[in-house]
């Protein structure tokens, strides 16, 4: 027998085994480490120390945010920037200017046809 012939030749036993599948393997691993972490996360979560703990952790990243957003601006202040407090009332303020500019503009009689320019005036004479 050739060595392809024997390639072809199907052994009974071997075909009733499954097929090695990697990827089935990690989805299989992935989907127990997922029903652990969340059976273990329900656990930790139904403690009155992990809510505490948890609101512990949000006061302080508030905490951390507003002293991050002091620090900004009196750094901007140094630099004589605006902070973005100081954009968004200059966008405000302009915004409002826009809507009265609006509101004179749909006050203003519209004229009929477009607007002619005057000839320009002839300050030079022919050569006589």
């Amino acid at each position: 027998m050739t060595c392809a012939a024997r390639k072809r030749k199907v052994d009974p036993a071997m075909s009733d085994r499954p097929v090695l599948d990697p990827f089935g393997l990690a989805r299989e691993w992935v989907a127990q480490w997922e029903k652990a972490v969340n059976e273990h996360g329900s656990e930790w979560l139904g403690r009155p120390e992990a809510a505490q703990a948890m609101q512990a952790l949000s006061g302080a990243a508030i905490k951390a945010q507003a002293a991050a957003n002091e620090a900004t601006s009196r750094m901007l202040a140094a630099a004589n920037l605006p902070s973005r407090a100081d954009v968004e009332a200059l966008g405000a303020r302009l915004a409002a200017i826009e809507a009265a500019l609006a509101r004179i503009e749909a006050r203003l009689p519209r004229p009929e046809g477009p607007a002619k320019r005057p000839a320009p005036k002839r300050t030079r004479k022919p050569p006589p």
